[in-house]
């Protein structure tokens, strides 16, 4: 008879344990949910960011079998909604929708900030908007986007911006620092009353979404002249891009998302699985209904990608918002 050594004996059990170990789910997985989930949404109803979170939030909530509620914490550019989240317990009951502004440009807007992005949240999945679109009055002499620029050279000439740092607000500056135009920048609380004063000729032009867009388009009193980033609008696909039209500034290339947060220390595999629903969420019907309203054609991105995505793009929001020169405190 062979006898192992308690040594053999004691390596033999530790391997059996790590195999074991390895053919479960984590302990994190396994326990939740077993209560609510709170969705912290920094701006009001209207708009992109509410739905979203309420169409990703009933997915969950059928999926997950516990409630799922948006609470919009609105004010102060997404900030507030922003600080509450970073305060949370990162026990994967609380998330956070928000732009991208708020946590990338902002950087560079405000000497001191109530959160530290990098370290205070994780990304889940970053929420595809779909491309926004440059338009102006359809008695605009402006046929193309280079036709804007050249009568800007030599006419007093507005963009029309839904806030600092945004992309009209960057595609303006970008726009004045390669081509010597003095485009002046005007900044409305929300897409609704800017695209009135586009219409109405108050202001020469505007970039912004397909769904504030829309109604405009359907009475014919905008022409729209580019896309931003690398998508086309499946509305509207004959419209190119500003890249395509020979404008080569980063703002042009960038797609535009909103980014679905966690706070830092969650644990990986609940925010994988809140990643992978909301992937999924996409192809529901309030998530076809959604994208088919918003012209959306992309998916919520994995949160893998999400992770690369935020390493990667940030310091390119924040680099163009540098330039900009703008302080906000």
């Amino acid at each position: 008879m062979h006898i192992d050594s308690p040594d053999r004996r004691l390596i033999h059990r530790a391997a059996l344990a790590a195999l074991g170990a390895a053919a479960l789910p984590s302990a994190h997985a396994q326990a939740w949910p077993t209560k609510p989930i709170r969705i912290f949404c920094g701006f009001a109803p209207g708009g992109t960011t509410d739905p979203y979170a309420r169409m990703l939030g009933d997915y969950m909530s059928q999926k997950l079998g516990v409630p799922v509620v948006v609470e919009n914490r609105v004010g102060a550019g997404g900030f507030i909604s922003l600080e509450a989240l970073s305060r949370a317990a990162p026990d994967g009951y609380t998330i956070g929708v928000t732009t991208s502004t708020s946590v990338w440009g902002s950087r560079a807007l405000y000497r001191k900030l109530p959160f530290e992005a990098d370290k205070d949240f994780t990304p889940i999945s970053l929420l595809p908007v779909g491309p926004l679109l440059m338009a102006v009055p359809t008695d605009s002499p402006a046929k193309t986007v280079k036709d804007w620029v050249e009568i800007a050279k030599t006419k007093q000439t507005s963009m029309a911006s839904y806030g600092q740092a945004s992309v009209p607000h960057l595609a303006a500056a970008d726009f004045n620092s390669r081509f010597g135009t003095k485009i002046e920048v005007i900044h409305y609380k929300g897409e609704g009353p800017m695209w009135i004063d586009v219409v109405s000729g108050v202001v020469q032009g505007g970039i912004g979404s397909y769904v504030a867009l829309s109604p405009h388009l359907a009475k014919g009193t905008v022409r729209v002249l580019a896309s931003v980033g690398s998508e086309k609008s499946p509305k509207l696909p004959q419209v190119t891009s500003f890249v395509s039209q020979g404008f080569e500034g980063q703002v042009f290339k960038l797609d535009g998302c909103l980014a679905m947060l966690a706070p830092a220390g969650t644990p990986a595999d609940i925010v994988k699985r809140m990643g992978d629903l909301f992937v999924e969420a996409a192809e529901s019907p309030k998530g076809l209904a959604l994208r088919e309203a918003f012209a959306i054609d992309a998916k919520p991105t994995t949160t893998a990608v999400a992770q690369q995505r935020w390493r990667d793009e940030s310091p390119i929001w924040v680099r163009l918002t540098e330039q900009t020169g703008i302080k906000l405190d």
